[in-house]
């Protein structure tokens, strides 16, 4: 009985040591592969998902772009759209609208908002900072935004202007020297006051800016009287003694080719305001036209535009008129980007 027990254990110990063995093999070949089968799919997902993810690289945007028109309004309600810190702008008249109500969805979302206006023309007060401009003769009436302190642009319609004007706007981006002059023209409404500022002109990135009362009639005058060949105008209002009409007529005794395109707005009275004016305009030979025949009076032509020689433009907010010239605050940009011109050139010979 002994040894058949002694027998027995000592055969059980021989498969207890097997086994261990086997256990052993086992889990060593087990924990040496596990990683490498780990691995493997880690390094092809690294490699396949990185195009995935990667960004979309952004549009690219023009530095200068020109809109008429209806396209004046969308580029406005865009680049407020897009505004990230600040939005300043000056205009004549405001009143609400949809882009005076967008302001205000702007403001209440953190964007600073300032408005510097000439006229309120509904009596409203807006949910965003807003000054009327104290003018000591004349009128407040550059239109202009700045947008996060660098991109400006420079419109000839006001914040009330309907969307169904003729209107331009010239936009700039990353011009921090024109949005800096712009912006303190901003600071000094809110402040009470109307500073003294570029009447000779200041050089910028966009081209000279000049504000009147100043010399801006008069450094426009000069452009026509160097034109060689063309000048190309559309305005809203002119009359006729002023530093730009003296221009033109010299222009056309040199045989430049002078060409105007004004509105047919009627007073009070009933007769064409400008009408004076465009009879003594075509005695001195200018071609001149209404945007609309003398018996309608339906659509606002709100230019103020000249494009001579294909090489500069003039544009802003100022009207060709004596007022506009001594005693309003208007501003001028006086550009030498023949590109720019180009696009004045092209809409003004659409008519």
């Amino acid at each position: 009985m002994g040894e058949k027990s002694l027998s027995k254990g000592k055969y059980l110990r021989k498969i207890e040591f097997l086994f261990i063995i086997l256990v052993s093999f086992s889990l060593y070949f087990l924990l040496k592969e596990t990683p490498q089968k780990e691995e493997i799919p880690e390094i092809q997902e690294a490699e396949t998902a990185a195009p995935q993810i990667e960004p979309e690289k952004p549009e690219s945007e023009e530095k200068v772009s020109v809109y008429f028109d209806r396209e004046v309004q969308k580029i406005v309600e865009k680049m407020i759209k897009s505004a990230e810190k600040t939005i300043d702008a000056a205009t004549y008249t405001y009143s609400k609208n949809e882009v005076t109500l967008l302001l205000e969805k702007r403001a209440s979302e953190g964007v600073k908002v300032r408005l510097a206006a000439g006229n309120n023309k509904d009596k409203t007060l807006p949910a965003f900072d807003f000054s009327l401009a104290k003018t000591d003769k004349g009128i407040y009436h550059p239109k202009f935004f700045v947008f996060d302190d660098k991109d400006v642009l420079i419109l000839s319609a006001n914040i009330s202007s309907s969307v169904d004007a003729s209107n331009n706007a010239v936009l700039f981006r990353n011009v921090p020297e024109a949005a800096a002059i712009l912006k303190s023209e901003i600071d000094d409404v809110f402040a009470g006051i109307v500073g003294k500022r570029c009447t000779d002109g200041c050089a910028t990135e966009i081209g000279t800016i000049i504000f009147n009362p100043g010399k801006g009639c008069v450094k426009v005058r000069d452009e026509f009287l160097a034109a060689n060949n063309s000048i190309k105008g559309a305005v809203y209002t002119v009359t006729q003694k002023n530093p730009l009409i003296t221009g033109l007529k010299k222009a056309v005794k040199r045989g430049v080719n002078v060409q105007l395109i004004i509105d047919n707005w009627r007073g009070d009275d009933g007769k064409i305001v400008n009408k004076k004016a465009s009879n003594y305009l075509e005695s001195i030979g200018v071609k001149l036209k209404y945007d609309e025949p003398e018996n309608t009076d339906s659509h606002l032509f709100h230019h103020k535009f000249a494009e001579i020689d294909g090489e500069t433009v003039v544009f802003g907010s100022m009207n060709w008129t004596t007022s506009a010239c001594y005693r309003n605050r208007e501003i001028i940009v006086i550009s030498k980007d023949t590109a720019l011109a180009e696009s004045f050139e092209k809409y003004f010979d659409s008519f």
